[in-house]
């Protein structure tokens, strides 16, 4: 209420329908805190709603007092402090909470001044899933975090609450999808392909829900479980690449090892006599030479080369006579 409320005249009007879905509650849930605070005094009913009912096949309302469809127009108040009874106790109530609630924060007694009560709003508490220290991944602050994340980030998506975002994409975050998992989702295919969009801008999106529903639905299999995402693709495609490289390494290794000859082993540690002792001298043996086939060859080529030359001198001197 604090968050649309107009600090002049301390009225506020938000609808009950947009406080639930700002909220992520029932609309019972709100209208049953509503009541909690008029009865308590928070709040004081300045102009009632008004709805136009029209009846079947008829264009004039039913309860139409010229001014169509409006939200009603609370006023922020100071609850009047407590009378004491017969035995001299307060009997202040505020402390207690409407039956079967199904608030997923509980009750948090915030100061007695309305003003107080913005610097406590929902719009902090919203903030500090993201400032905050991260939660472990997995958990619902975990998931609500990622869910901010989008919301920030996302134009589309951020049409929507935080706790929405937690909804549509709880299956996925589970699955250990990231945000910008998620959002790759949404523009891509799983065959890595681009949605065709049929909108000129993102305002003509009037569905937001429904459009991210049918867009995270490709993403899932036969069974219902999601896909990897963008990351965890890129991560398995880099751990194989990983794979290929050791396999690599050990072959080359096993290859170098091979033709060395076996492993390297050291050699025994010689005493100080030993190593100061010159090396022993090798008579290394002749060179053998050519064979005497090879000889023959060789003759044979160089008999040859020179007729060649001889017979080219021959024409030589015919040619110039």
């Amino acid at each position: 209420m604090a968050d649309w409320a107009n600090w002049t005249t301390m009225t506020t009007r938000p609808t009950e329908q947009r406080i639930a879905d700002d909220l992520d509650l029932a609309l019972s849930t709100v209208k049953r805190w509503i009541r909690w605070l008029r009865v308590r005094g928070y709040l004081g009913v300045v102009e009632e709603g008004s709805t136009v009912r029209f009846r079947k096949g008829n264009r004039c309302g039913l309860d139409d007092d010229g001014l169509g469809n409006r939200a009603a127009v609370w006023v922020l108040c100071v609850p009047a402090v407590p009378e004491l009874d017969e035995h001299d106790t307060l009997t202040d109530k505020t402390t207690t909470e409407p039956p079967s609630c199904t608030s997923r924060r509980g009750v948090q007694e915030g100061p007695t001044h309305a003003r107080e009560e913005r610097s406590s709003s929902r719009r902090r508490s919203r903030i500090s899933t993201t400032s905050g220290p991260a939660a472990t991944p997995g958990t619902r602050k975990h998931a609500l975090q990622t869910a901010q994340k989008i919301h920030d980030a996302d134009p589309v998506l951020g049409r929507l609450s935080p706790w929405y975002i937690r909804h549509l994409t709880r299956a996925f975050l589970v699955a250990g999808w990231s945000a910008d998992d998620v959002r790759h989702a949404l523009n891509h295919q799983p065959d890595g392909s681009a949605w065709t969009y049929t909108w000129i801008s993102r305002d003509q999106i009037r569905n937001v829900p429904g459009w991210a529903r049918f867009r995270l639905a490709a993403w899932l299999d036969e069974h219902g479980r999601p896909l990897p995402g963008k990351s965890q693709r890129l991560e398995a495609a880099a751990a194989r690449l990983r794979a290929d490289q050791q396999a690599w390494r050990a072959e080359r290794e096993a290859m170098n090892a091979a033709r060395v000859g076996g492993p390297l082993e050291l050699a025994p540690r010689l005493s100080r006599t030993e190593a100061l002792a010159p090396p022993p001298v090798v008579e290394q043996a002749p060179a053998p030479g050519p064979s005497e086939a090879f000889r023959a060859a060789r003759a044979a080529l160089e008999e040859k080369r020179l007729q060649r030359e001889m017979h080219l001198e021959m024409l030589r001197l015919r040619r110039s006579s």
